[in-house]
């Protein structure tokens, strides 16, 4: 199983740090729709690594890319400005999706 990142350069920079050695930096929205349809499409891919303000910025793109699909398992990161204020929290968005009911949290 693989796992990549995407993110920011000092995102990808720590990552790669840590041994990740599938790690790229993207600086605009079309560039990481492409490199994202392109882990999607490995199917050794097990994990996918974004960062909150990559992802947000391609959302709509994203669940388009991923509907209908198991694997790889896509996690969004903050970056070094820290985490950003969700409307939706893709945790509980992932659990609705994958077992088809919404659960509540206190």
């Amino acid at each position: 199983m693989k796992i990549s990142v995407l993110g920011d350069a000092t995102t990808v920079t720590g990552f790669r740090l840590a041994g990740i050695r599938d790690a790229h930096e993207v600086s605009t929205p079309k560039e990481a729709v492409g490199l994202l349809r392109e882990l999607v499409g490995d199917k050794e891919m097990g994990l996918v690594i974004l960062t909150e303000r990559i992802a947000d910025e391609i959302r709509a793109e994203m669940e388009g890319i991923t509907e209908g699909r198991i694997t790889p398992l896509i996690v969004e990161i903050p970056d070094r400005e820290g985490p950003m204020a969700k409307k939706v929290d893709p945790i509980k968005e992932l659990i609705k999706r994958a077992v088809g009911v919404e659960i509540k949290f206190g």
